[in-house]
């Protein structure tokens, strides 16, 4: 009789020890999830930063000399250019100048305009959003939202309207092509279907695979159609270098 109470006691203590023990893991488990989640996150942020602050320090703006003359229509960066509806003053009698008593030449007081600074490092890395990545042609450029030629000398330019990256849609990437090899989107050409692209994000790392390589006219608006089914990452740039009459484009699908 004792020894059946002593085992009763004793499964009793067992069993609260398991159900004790289930508990805390209960609670410790989604506690532990969430750990190494929060890490792994803020390991890519860090990544990100790490690289921005790298691809940052690391760009050199582009000069006038570098660069063809890359024109994005209107239609393209949704810029819109006031037209100058001021009409010329007409020319009266007394406008006409007098040939015995010719306008003495004052002496300009305007300084000549002074150059441009530079988009800062800390401008830089407020406004970039992602590192765009092509192992094989060397390519670590930041990506920014706008193609205004600020933009575009210090980084891939995101076409406003188009889609984001990371999302079901069309995201249009314009960069410069300098003249100098291998600086900035000057090896594009290289690249063939199949190879691969990554774009870094602060939440994660994008990986995309080039399924189309083509040329177009610089009025060609194709490339922003957008995309019910797939994420798309869509690169152009100038083509051919020294004259920049057409546009060469890579398009690519993001991976599973």
């Amino acid at each position: 009789m004792k020894n059946n109470v002593k085992r009763r006691i004793n499964t009793r203590k067992i069993l609260s020890r398991v159900l004790i023990l289930a508990g805390v893991l209960l609670i410790a488990i989604p506690a532990v999830i969430t750990y190494f989640n929060t890490k792994r996150n803020n390991d890519v942020i860090d990544e990100f930063l790490r690289q921005s602050e790298a691809a940052a320090s690391n760009i050199h703006p582009l000069e006038d000399v570098e660069v063809e003359a890359f024109y994005i229509p209107p239609e393209l960066s949704h810029a819109e250019t006031p037209a100058d509806t001021t009409a010329a003053p007409e020319a009266t009698a007394e406008d006409e100048p007098v040939e015995d008593e010719p306008a003495e030449e004052e002496p300009s007081a305007t300084p000549a305009p002074a150059k441009k600074p530079g988009m800062s490092k800390e401008e830089m890395q407020r406004r970039t959003k992602g590192v765009l990545l092509i192992p094989k042609i060397d390519v670590k450029m930041l990506i920014m939202d706008g193609v205004d030629d600020d933009t575009l000398r210090v980084a891939a330019g995101r076409l406003p309207y188009t889609d984001d990256l990371d999302e079901v849609g069309n995201c249009v990437l314009a960069g410069h092509r300098s003249f100098t090899f291998g600086k900035y989107l000057n090896r594009l050409n290289e690249l063939e279907i199949g190879d691969k692209i990554t774009v870094q994000t602060k939440e994660k790392t994008l990986n995309y695979t080039i399924y189309k390589k083509f040329i177009i006219e610089p009025d060609d608006f194709s490339i922003i159609e957008k995309n019910d089914t797939d994420k798309i990452l869509t690169v152009f740039t100038c083509d051919p270098p020294g004259i920049g009459s057409h546009r060469l484009v890579v398009q690519a699908t993001q991976d599973e």
